[in-house]
């Protein structure tokens, strides 16, 4: 026996009864499936009596064109259950509208306000951080800032070219890889939520893959680092700059956590050593630095108050003091951590005690840093060679 298709009648009004205070009444809908029927109110108010009108009218109008994408949008639900062989029935219409396919206007803006708004459900509940919710919003705004689709385009324009463009847009800012493959995976999981919730028809990240790479653990060798101890600044400004380099090059402190340095955070052991004892910022992980000479001069020449300044500025102003010094490799803030943590490892401090100077809960996370140089590896083979002439 053929299957029987059922149909689906949409009916909407805007009832004198439900009149609210400010004169308008809730937009309503109502869906009748062989019989069944669900009213449900759309988020859209009107007065009763404009509402009446504006549907009569022969004249285009917003309320008719947005009552009209409505229908089509519920049209196109009933033609994709009846392609896929899927029910269709009142409860699964509702669980459709439930969900926010019902929207205003299918636009680049409303399908990230839609996104967004669920993440911060997670968020407001405790399943997704709010660092995490940050890092989403400002993969967003790369992804608007990087390509030529405005929020005000059809969700159709996103496109294969669009991502390939969003991706060479990042590697253009010279993101580090592992951070322009999260904010791939921030724009995929928007076009994931659009997929499933039938706002796009078309996955264009089809044949793009973000794939995983080692991160690119970039640092200083002891020579460029003496090259910006020797180097005499122009200004006190630079002068800062540079000494807040240095000492993160001989402790691997994040500038966040050298920044939050307090006298009172400086200690000294029974041996005498000068230590800093503290929780990372970012994790909450205990870290432990034993200040080097070099470092403990620097805290002594600022009276362990060390000078603060924006990270912005001490990024830009570190261009600065690169170009002064000759060095050609691109410095930034956390240059001066992976320096200090690849110069312990090659002077063979055990990955362990580099773990607890960086604060990192596991050694995996500190393995990124174990760069061997050249003359570290001429270093232990020369041992090697000693080693072996002596046991013959």
């Amino acid at each position: 026996m053929p299957t029987i298709l059922k149909t689906m009648s949409i009916r909407f009004y805007c009832r004198e009864s439900k009149r609210r205070a400010n004169g308008k009444s809730p937009v309503e809908m109502a869906i009748n499936i062989d019989g069944n029927r669900l009213l449900t109110h759309l988020p859209r108010k009107e007065e009763p009596e404009v509402f009446d009108r504006l549907v009569k009218s022969r004249k285009t109008n917003p309320l008719k064109e947005y009552l009209t994408a409505v229908e089509a949008r519920l049209r196109e639900y009933e033609t994709e259950c009846i392609r896929e062989g899927e029910p269709l029935t009142v409860e699964s219409v509702k669980t459709f509208i439930e969900n926010g396919y019902i929207r205003r206007s299918a636009t680049v803006q409303s399908f990230i306000d839609d996104f967004l708004h669920s993440l911060q459900k997670k968020r407001d509940s405790g399943a997704m951080s709010a660092k995490r919710y940050r890092k989403y919003e400002i993969a967003i705004n790369y992804f608007l800032k990087g390509t030529e689709v405005k929020p005000t385009d059809p969700v159709t324009m996103i496109r294969n070219q669009t991502i390939l463009e969003y991706k060479h847009y990042l590697t253009g800012e010279d993101f580090e890889y592992g951070t322009i493959a999260g904010f791939l995976q921030c724009l995929k999981s928007l076009i994931l939520f659009g997929l499933r919730n039938g706002i796009l028809k078309e996955n264009p990240f089809i044949g793009i893959k973000i794939g995983k790479k080692t991160k690119n653990v970039r640092f200083l060798s002891e020579g460029e680092v003496a090259k910006i101890k020797e180097k005499e600044m122009p200004n006190d400004r630079l002068e800062k700059v540079k000494d807040l380099f240095l000492f993160q090059c001989y402790t691997a402190l994040s500038y966040c956590d050298m920044a939050l340095l307090e006298p009172d955070d400086y200690h000294a052991n029974d041996d005498g050593f000068l230590f800093i004892e503290k929780r990372r910022k970012k994790t909450g992980i205990p870290f432990l630095v034993v200040l080097l000479p070099e470092a403990l001069e620097i805290a002594k020449k600022y009276e362990f108050q060390l000078p603060v300044i924006s990270n912005q500025k001490y990024n830009a102003y570190l261009k600065e003091v690169a170009t002064l010094c000759g060095i050609e490799s691109k410095i930034h803030s956390h240059i001066g951590r992976h320096t200090a943590a690849t110069f312990l490892l090659n002077k063979g401090v055990p990955m362990e005690i580099v773990a607890k100077v960086l604060g990192h809960s596991t050694t995996a996370q500190t393995r990124h840093y174990a760069k061997l140089l050249d003359d570290s590896v001429f270093r232990e083979f020369k041992k090697l060679e000693t080693s072996l002439s002596q046991s013959k």
